[in-house]
């Protein structure tokens, strides 16, 4: 078995990322999970800034900014501006985008069962804890 950790980490969210888009894709979805993560952070809390959904998903502002466009040039979400700082916007997730995330939600559950399949309960608490433990090492 290949010993090169960060190579294998970074491979397998590349390729569950991947995954990840091309089922939504098929299940007319979403164009990405940034969206799908986006829209489901959106049904659990509506009413984010472009930061928050920055932290949130992790991923830049910039690439926030892009998704958040394409979101609401599909109508899936709106923008409104700050009642305290009108040069920030506040994103809303639409009627559609709550259509759309609990899409997603449904092949990201799929998924996440894929993921297990084959794994004890205990080794997927540990694999969980290693996950964790990279995310507070290298932020």
């Amino acid at each position: 078995m290949d010993d090169r950790l960060i190579f294998l980490i970074s491979k397998a969210g590349y390729a569950l990322k991947n995954y990840m888009k091309r089922e939504c894709i098929n299940e007319e979805a979403l164009k990405s999970s940034a969206q799908a993560g986006i829209l489901m952070a959106l049904t659990m809390c509506d009413g984010l800034s472009m930061n928050q959904l920055s932290e949130i998903v992790s991923i830049d502002n910039a690439a926030v900014t892009r998704h958040v466009d394409h979101l609401e040039r599909n109508a899936l979400v709106r923008r409104e501006a700050d009642t305290n700082d009108r040069r920030k916007n506040i994103i809303r997730i639409t009627p559609e985008g709550v259509i759309a995330a609990e899409k997603a939600k449904v092949v990201a559950r799929r998924i996440n069962g894929m993921i297990k399949e084959g794994f004890t309960e205990q080794e997927i608490d540990a694999f969980k804890r290693i996950l964790s433990s990279f995310i507070t090492k290298f932020k």
